[in-house]
């Protein structure tokens, strides 16, 4: 049995639908953009078997009229915070769900005295994919649209708030930071994703547990974004525990670091990992053959969609382009067309010198509408992201998108430096590269996927005697300023996995979209299926800008 009564503040009503009983803790839940209290049924129906529940129609949804204006993130914390206060609520569990999570975080952060416990589920907005365009995309990615229960709730609801409020509560919602609000919260916090979430990704949910200051993280298997829709009695265990005070989930440790196996076991992913790298490196006797020319690469790579960026594969250090081939392979049967870039030898090279190399190649031919992305391995990453630094792709894309403009096209814009000759050349010291782009021909890059790349270096580059790898030392002059040049890291996603014996201190880097797979290994981790869905992905992502 539930009862339901309104909250009236100035022009906003909230509807409030009470169940439960008055013992146990008291559940506070918050829907996200377009639903309403009927979202939370069955999570609500759970958890009334352990306490009092109030599922709230915020204004302009579900059964509550639509007021005149939307109100921010962060009034609407407030807003939260006032019903509490006339509900005369104390030591609440607040619960929100996609932008409730916002809302929520706001209301615990700016009035803690009302709040014990803290549970976002499924937390938004990830801070790479805050526009409508990539909003829409990972909702068709979602699993949730094949669910008939989770599409009949979202039409309903929908319609029952209107475009109107729909897209005024929108604009709203991506314009909030969610990460700079959490830090501020102090209450014990559980941060609860579906596994399959395409629209909280993994990286950006467990980023959100890892600030605020008293968090843990739980995945609940085989689940998206409509999570506590489908898997509502799994969710209302995890929350109630939570608002018993039982540690629910794990810590998550920058950037959500797994722990260590015994040392036998990281000796054999060492030893298999350098297997694969053997085999790897015999592909190059692989036909066709490029004697007394360039070996050419796959015909079928040629082809593609002019819809999808280019793709150019850079390999890392003693890598052949061919060490590549099949994540090559993967790129192109999604659709892309994929270019090598020939003269590099065994990539021993400095990574200023190579990236100027890469510039001359790139400025050669026409970019395609679509611009293009470096997908780079290891040392290449490094190249490439000196090549967005001396273009002048960051500093235009930051311009651009600071202004509300189209970053991604002003990446793509940029040319390489030209030198004294006029032809296109790099900066001549990677310890004081430019920011300045040239009337030359655009290069097209709009952003770097890149597979364990030692951004911050490897410390055990100190072991080789071979200056190409010694290079790599985290003192080193061009790693320490490419380091510095965090404002290129935006249009970067570093993908890494589990356990790399070449870079022990990991490829996270500050500023950039960090996606860690179940894979392990310097070289294995090309092979991963989930790695070559993993840089798809991150293609996508750096062309919807």
């Amino acid at each position: 049995m539930s009862v339901t009564r309104e909250f009236r503040r100035g022009d906003g009503v909230t509807v409030i639908t009470e169940s439960g009983t008055g013992a146990g803790p008291c559940y506070v839940l918050v829907h996200g953009i377009g639903m309403g209290h009927r979202y939370f049924s069955g999570l609500a129906d759970a958890l009334a078997r352990d306490g009092r529940v109030l599922a709230l129609d915020l204004p302009g949804f579900g059964e509550a009229p639509e007021p005149d204006e939307p109100l921010s993130m962060r009034a609407s914390g407030d807003y939260l915070a006032a019903l509490l206060e006339a509900e005369d609520l104390h030591d609440v569990v607040l619960v929100g769900h996609s932008m409730g999570t916002q809302i929520v975080a706001e209301a615990a952060a700016r009035h803690p005295e009302r709040v014990a416990r803290v549970v976002l589920i499924a937390p938004t907005v990830n801070p790479r994919e805050r526009s409508v365009g990539m909003q829409a995309l990972r909702l068709l990615q979602d699993e949730s649209i094949t669910k008939p229960k989770v599409m009949g709730l979202a039409v309903f609801t929908y319609l029952q708030a209107g475009p109107r409020w729909y897209f005024a509560k929108l604009g709203q919602m991506l314009d909030h930071h969610l990460e700079e609000t959490l830090p501020d919260v102090a209450r014990p916090t559980l941060v609860i994703r579906g596994e399959d979430d395409r629209i909280s990704p993994r990286a950006w949910a467990q980023e959100v547990a890892r600030l605020v200051p008293h968090a843990r993280y739980v995945e609940v298997p085989g689940r998206g974004h409509e999570t506590m829709v489908t898997a509502g009695e799994q969710v209302a265990m995890l929350v109630a525990a939570h608002a018993h005070g039982d540690r629910v989930g794990d810590e998550v440790r920058t950037p959500a670091e797994p722990d260590l196996p015994p040392a036998i076991v990281r000796g054999w992913w060492w030893a298999t990992d350098y297997v694969y790298a053997g085999a790897r490196q015999l592909a190059v006797l692989r036909p066709p053959w490029g004697l007394g020319r360039l070996r050419p690469s796959p015909r079928a790579w040629a082809s593609g969609s002019r819809e999808l960026p280019e793709v150019i594969l850079l390999p890392g250090i003693y890598e052949h382009w061919t060490f590549l081939r099949p994540l090559g392979d993967a790129l192109n049967a999604a659709g892309h067309r994929v270019r090598v870039v020939h003269g590099l030898g065994s990539n021993r090279r400095g990574i200023s010198e190579t990236s100027e190399r890469l510039g001359r190649a790139l400025a050669r031919t026409r970019p395609p509408a679509a611009g293009r992305v470096v997908v780079a391995h290891s040392k290449g990453g490094l190249i490439a992201k000196q090549l967005l630094v001396t273009s002048g792709a960051a500093a235009a894309a930051a311009v651009e998108g600071a202004s509300g403009g189209d970053a991604a096209a002003a990446a793509a814009a940029a040319s390489a430096p030209a030198d004294s000759t006029g032809a296109a050349a790099g900066a001549t010291s990677a310890s004081a590269p430019t920011a300045t782009s040239t009337d030359g021909p655009p290069l097209g890059v709009i952003g770097i996927v890149a597979i364990c790349t030692p951004f911050g270096g490897s410390r055990l580059a100190r072991l080789v005697v071979d200056p190409s790898v010694r290079a790599l030392m985290p003192s080193d002059e061009t790693i320490v300023t490419l380091g510095r040049a965090s404002s290129v890291n935006g249009r970067i996603v570093s993908v890494f996995g589990r356990y790399d014996p070449h870079i022990p201190d990991g490829s996270f880097l500050e500023g950039a979209t960090n996606v860690r797979v179940p894979a392990v290994g310097h070289f294995r981790v090309l092979g991963a299926h989930e790695t070559h869905a993993a840089v798809l992905d991150g293609v996508a992502l750096l062309a919807q800008g």
